[in-house]
């Protein structure tokens, strides 16, 4: 996450600097008389850096919070991207790539900081600042960089959620080394943590951590030139998660790897490398790898061109239509389906930011996805969009009644809960509802006109002290995991009804699906 702040010159300096045209032209004061007295006006103007490490800490205590730990290794990496914003701008300063890069060479490991950056002129730097809402921000460690330049100053500032401390580790190597120990200590409600390293040409490496006197520490080889990627992901309270990253690089890396990793030459062939990382993070993490889907690159190309000409990054399109209508629109039938959105120097380099991001991270690696699609387009900025389109075709079901069942007892299996019964009569009444409910477009219990389903139930089988129904539209029928009442412990007897047909409302060939639990009395 990134905020970016470019202010132009306050009013003070663009004053002076029209008198000092003004006064030279009439030629009443000596040149270099006047040159001095602006270059002095303009350095009691700029800020110091410890004023703007106040200026950080008092806007924490402005909301009632404690301002995180300032971290040296944070603040070295800050110094350098602020002193690259003020020769390049702060959008290129605060590209992840480079971000990342500065963070290792100064020994950092934190992944995704929210980066700020300010560039303005004069006191307007510290007014531009104390806008900030850093409060909001949950970190526990920062890093403050500050640059002065003759017009305008910059500002970077890091914040990070540290949950693992790291050993000193070198990140940079003449040759290639052989195994090199690396500790992490691992912060409150983290179970375990697990390293991966991708190598320069891709593949991606899952190395065992040994857990001894309360660190985990695992034992990277850095045996081929180029740059290496150290990810470490920790399973904590939600889930697995990056908790470290960073680059080592082996022999003399190229510096414009900081802002670009090595991109291929063609379209064709960014897909295929970027088929190969995504495989390759997939097979790592237990997952099946993908296969290219034209139908699904088409979709994806499709998307891609449209964001770069019409200038907008969004999985939903300005008139509203979404990911699953331009699927449905192109004729795809799928059971699931993710999207992942790239924008940067190139299509791998895009791709960088989708791995660390968690929620692009999680698409990457679902397992239900077999297919995937890359759409690859340049807006007139030259940034390069990239579009990732994952999903499960979906197969002619032979026997949807079977698979429904199948689902659902699959599901209440993975929950550790006791089978249900398959009930002859609620699935003829499930059954009849299905049509019912496909014939007047109306996915609900209780339609006008018709008897709810529910007494229904109670006059059929007596026996029952309570029923459940659940109904939903969908693709396939394999999705009983999606009946909300499933997992119901209580619940001891079932009934499916299903039918498939087109609906105004809810599209073509899709399934209508109800399912009636009940549990009997005492």
């Amino acid at each position: 996450m990134e905020r970016r702040v470019e202010a132009g010159a306050p009013a003070g300096d663009t004053e002076a600097r029209d008198g000092a045209r003004r006064i030279e032209g009439v030629g009443d004061r000596p040149r270099g008389r006047m040159t001095s007295f602006l270059v002095a006006v303009l350095l009691a103007a700029a800020p110091t850096k410890p004023a703007v490490e106040r200026t950080v800490r008092d806007r924490f205590e402005a909301v009632g919070r404690t301002a995180p730990e300032q971290d040296a290794a944070l603040s070295r990496a800050a110094d350098e991207l602020a002193q690259h914003a003020l020769k390049h701008g702060v959008a290129d300063a605060a590209g992840l790539l480079r971000v990342t890069a500065a963070l290792s060479r100064q020994g950092a490991w934190d992944p995704n900081p929210v980066v700020i950056a300010i560039r303005a002129g004069g006191e307007q730097l510290l007014g531009e600042l104390a806008k900030q809402d850093l409060g909001t921000e949950p970190s526990t460690h920062v890093g403050v960089g500050f640059a002065s330049g003759t017009e305008r100053s910059t500002v970077i500032i890091l914040l990070a959620r540290r949950h693992v401390e790291l050993s000193p580790f070198p990140r940079a190597h003449a040759r290639p080394v052989g195994p090199q120990q690396l500790c992490m200590k691992p912060g409150a409600g983290i179970s375990s943590v697990e390293l991966f390293v991708t190598r320069p040409q891709g593949a991606v490496d899952r190395l065992p951590t040994q857990r001894a006197g309360g660190l985990s520490c695992a034992s990277p080889d850095f045996e081929q030139q180029g740059r290496h990627v150290v990810e470490a992901l920790a399973t904590g309270p939600r889930g697995p998660e990056v908790v470290a990253l960073f680059f080592v690089d082996v022999g003399s890396v190229n510096a414009s790897a900081d802002e670009a990793l090595p991109e291929p030459g063609t379209d064709d062939a960014a897909r295929a490398a970027l088929l190969v990382r995504t495989n390759a993070l997939r097979l790592q993490h237990g997952s099946q790898a993908l296969q290219m889907d034209t139908s699904l690159q088409s979709v994806a190309q499709l998307w891609a061109d449209r964001l770069a000409r019409e200038g907008f990054f969004s999985h939903v399109a300005p008139d509203g239509s979404t990911l699953r209508e331009r699927l449905t629109e192109s004729g795809y039938r799928f059971a699931t389906a993710g999207e992942n959105l790239g924008l940067s120097t190139g299509a791998l380099a895009a791709h960088f930011g989708i791995e660390h991001s968690p929620g692009h991270r999680n698409n990457l690696l679902e397992p239900k996805h077999r297919r995937v699609g890359f759409g690859l387009s340049t807006r007139p900025d030259g940034l390069r969009v990239l579009v990732e389109l994952f999903a499960n075709p979906l197969e002619e079901e032979k026997d949807p009644l079977g698979s429904l069942y199948a689902s659902i007892a699959d599901a209440r299996k993975r929950r550790k809960l006791a089978p249900l019964k398959v009930s002859p009569v609620l699935e003829a009444l499930a059954q009849e509802h299905a049509r019912t409910a496909l014939k007047k477009d109306t996915p609900k219990a209780q339609i006008p006109g018709v008897r709810p389903l529910h007494d229904r139930a109670f006059e059929a089988m007596e026996e029952l002290a309570s029923v459940s129904v659940d109904i939903f539209v969908a693709d396939s029928a394999r999705v009983g995991s999606d009946s909300k009442n499933l997992v119901n412990a209580a619940n001891r007897v079932v009934g499916v009804g299903i039918a498939r047909g087109d609906s105004e409302r809810y599209g073509d060939g899709r399934y209508w699906i109800v399912v009636l639990y009940g549990v009997p009395g005492e």
